[in-house]
């Protein structure tokens, strides 16, 4: 019996150290492993990463929030175990709200060093709070991560380290090094200081240019052989070159992108590897990859102190002080000027690498921690408040909208309620009073949860409802198009949306969002009608057309359907089709008068046109 594997997941809202995502090749005989990720961050990983049989689940890229993943809840249904990398994105939210309706098991992996990070903004701290609390598991790779998480008073028990693991692959040999140079079009008399990773203010690169600048300045002759080389993409990217066009130094900056053969080239090719990142009110880096990569390759590390470097690298490094081109610049002396010191370093680094970070380690520390806090918990556990929710929206699915309102009164009077619970409860109070046709008070709900979760698509679908039952088709087209934004996927978001242009009279746009809205769901009766009534206002029959004729394979003795796509074909002239699909009916139900009447007009027109053939 073929052993079925666990379908794994990981989400990620910001661009990661490909070496986390190909760590995750460890897994392939026991997971069935997924990214889900923005489309440019799938499209990154598609570049850079090893992984050649990765599966990404890209979603769109959100313009006004990069943090949230449109779609994301509905595509975490099919988890029984989800990782989120960090707990301060809105994507994280999104996950928390799914392992609630869909009952997975959460895992939160943490490389943030700070305690309680974002304590002073509500949204961030809110999310991190909730989504602390709601995890079954914490992964962390370094003891700095664990120490963090203890602070804020997570139990230790509750946390679970893995090993990272780097496979080897640059050839630092003279001859590999000599080879990587040229194809970077660099040479052998160079010096090249690599850094590999995101280009944003907090990784210290002004104050690697500066040290560049020094050094220029107190030795002439390394304006022609240093060279500093920027392999990623960010937000710092601009500034960054106006620092370096401002102190002259165009010709010793080389720019790559972030690709596999880039990211190889460079590793082979470096005589230092730059990871300086600063420390800020909210973020310590904790990503242990940029450091253990260097330590893989044997490449010299160009590090400033941090909890990271010194618990993986300890002395093993050229140090600096953070912050102080000064110190860098002295730094980068004292490589060139003592290179069995560095070949010291880097021997050593090896030998922890060998002793410490394995491939089979990796595996097995990894397969661990997904493991053992799984099995320690077999049972799902609802908390009572997950119960009384649950029972809240079986009663409003069951249409018993008043004592669902009474129960959700009850829980609002219980203590500590969690904001993604009050914001959907909210939202169910929002459906009950517009079901019972108390439109202000749905309004006025609605309203009350989208100042809780302003990213709930179910909220402005709501929110857009009571814009189409007030006639106030502008106002429902504004709250349906962020509901689309939020959940591109959503059937009602597409249906409604289509609605509200079509009471504006653009028909157009209206089939647009209906057409797609029955591309999810082609059985929406409501939908097909509407596009065959905008058919029949703009004498375009093609979408009708298809949207019947597709509910129809799954619905195929629906005689209403069949009439109607009947009188479709007529208006369109294909009289012979139309005669048929009459007559299917009326093989089923002979008495059947309306599609007796149009078979009639069918067959008159069919004659007609006939005799004006043959005369």
């Amino acid at each position: 019996m073929v052993e079925v594997k666990q379908k794994l997941a990981l989400v990620l809202g910001s661009v990661p150290s490909v070496e986390e995502v190909d760590t995750f090749r460890l897994l392939t005989e026991t997971h069935d492993f997924y990214v889900i990720a923005s489309e440019s961050i799938c499209g990154y990983l598609a570049q850079t990463s090893y992984f050649h049989q990765l599966t990404c689940i890209a979603l769109r890229d959100h313009d006004e929030n990069p943090t949230f993943l449109p779609g994301l809840e509905k595509v975490l249904e099919q988890f029984s175990m989800v990782i989120v990398k960090e707990r301060l994105g809105l994507y994280a939210y999104q996950v928390l709200k799914a392992k609630w309706r869909f009952q997975f098991k959460l895992v939160v992996w943490v490389d943030n060093l700070v305690p309680f990070p974002a304590h002073d903004v509500d949204q961030m701290r809110t999310i991190r709070t909730e989504v602390t609390n709601a995890a079954d598991c914490f992964l962390v790779q370094s003891n700095a991560a664990r120490i963090a998480l203890e602070l804020e008073g997570v139990a230790t028990s509750r946390i679970q380290y893995f090993s990272p693991w780097i496979e080897e692959r640059g050839d630092r040999t003279p001859a590999g090094r000599t080879k990587a140079r040229a194809a970077l079009g660099l040479t052998d008399s160079d010096f090249i200081i690599a850094y590999l990773g995101q280009i944003e203010w907090e990784e210290g690169l002004s104050d690697l240019i500066a040290a560049s600048k020094l050094l220029i300045n107190r030795e002439a002759s390394l304006r022609a052989k240093l060279r500093i080389v920027i392999c990623g993409v960010g937000s710092f990217s601009s500034d960054m070159r106006d620092i370096i066009k401002a102190m002259g130094l165009e010709e010793n900056v080389v720019y790559y992108a972030p690709m596999r053969d880039a990211n190889r080239a460079i590793q082979q090719a470096c005589d230092l590897m730059y990871i300086a990142p600063l420390a800020s009110r909210d973020r310590i880096e904790g990503d242990p990859y940029r450091v253990l990569s260097s330590m893989v390759h044997g490449i010299p590390l160009l590090a400033a102190r941090t909890p990271l470097a010194e618990e993986y690298c300890g002395k093993h490094r050229i140090d600096f002080c953070p912050g102080s081109p000064v110190s860098i610049a002295k730094a980068v002396q004292r490589v060139r000027s003592m290179p069995h010191v560095v070949a010291d370093i880097v021997a050593k680094n090896l030998t922890e690498v060998a002793a410490r970070f394995t491939e089979q380690k990796a595996r097995d520390t990894l397969l661990k921690a997904l493991t053992e806090f799984a099995q320690s918990d077999v049972e799902q556990s609802l908390s009572s408040l997950d119960i009384r929710v649950l029972e809240i929206e079986s009663k409003v699915k069951n249409k018993q909208y008043l004592e669902a309102v009474d129960l959700i009164e009850s829980v609002f009077k219980m203590d500590a309620v969690p904001v993604h619970h009050r914001a959907n409860l909210y939202r169910l109070i929002g459906d009950c009073f517009a079901k019972l046709g108390d439109i202000d008070g749905a309004k006025d709900a609605y309203a009350h949860g989208a100042e809780l979760d302003p990213y709930s698509p179910k909220i402005y679908i709501g929110l857009g409802t009571v814009g189409l039952m007030k006639g106030s088709n502008d106002v429902a087209v504004l709250h349906l198009q962020k509901a689309v934004s939020l959940a591109p996927d959503d059937e009602m978001a597409n249906f409604g949306l289509g609605l509200a242009f079509q009471g504006m009279g653009e028909q157009k746009e209206a089939a647009r969002w209906i057409n797609k809205a029955l591309a999810i769901n082609p059985e929406n009766t409501a939908a097909i009608f509407s596009i065959v009534r905008i058919a029949h206002e703009t004498s375009g029959y093609d979408d009708a057309i298809r949207a019947i004729e597709r509910y129809l394979k799954l619905n195929p003795h629906d005689y209403n359907f069949i009439y109607t796509l009947g009188g479709l074909y007529f208006k369109t002239g294909h009289f012979d089709t139309c005669a048929r699909l009459m007559k299917q009916i009326m093989d089923a139900d002979p008495k059947d008068k309306r599609a007796a009447a149009l078979a009639k007009q069918a067959k008159a027109e069919l004659e007609q046109k006939a005799n004006s053939s043959n005369g």
